[in-house]
């Protein structure tokens, strides 16, 4: 009974381990009219977010550190005269984008849905 008890629980663990240690690429096509093909990326792993595309500039495409917690995961660029937080809603997968203006003192919020894709099946790594 011990030893099927203790091989549960470490298949338990291995699956949970598996789990939160996967990449998640999240494709939002409708958040930002110079991006069509933005794909967030969740690196769990590496505790960093991304945002990819082949239209934006730097704004668009940059890594950062990030914070996965049970509902949301979240993460912040600042520049000199901007403040972003960004977010996606584990549950709902929404995106959103909070651009706080230190210049005009103003918060512009950007949202969109977002849905998992894989990577493609040609990739190499």
């Amino acid at each position: 009974m011990i030893k099927a008890l203790t091989a549960l629980s470490l298949m338990l663990v291995s699956t949970i381990t598996y789990s939160a240690s996967k990449v998640i690429y999240l494709e939002c096509p409708n958040f930002d009219e110079r991006a069509k093909d933005l794909v967030v990326v969740l690196d769990h792993p590496n505790g960093t977010a991304s945002l990819q595309t082949s239209f934006g500039g730097e704004g668009l495409n940059f890594t950062a550190p990030a914070s996965f917690g049970p509902s949301k995961v979240t993460w912040r660029r600042d520049e000199k005269n901007w403040k972003r937080n960004y977010s996606v809603d584990r549950s709902t997968l929404e995106f959103k984008r909070e651009v706080y203006s230190l210049t005009f003192n103003d918060t512009m919020i950007t949202k969109t849905s977002c849905k998992i894709i894989k990577s493609p099946n040609t990739a190499k790594f």
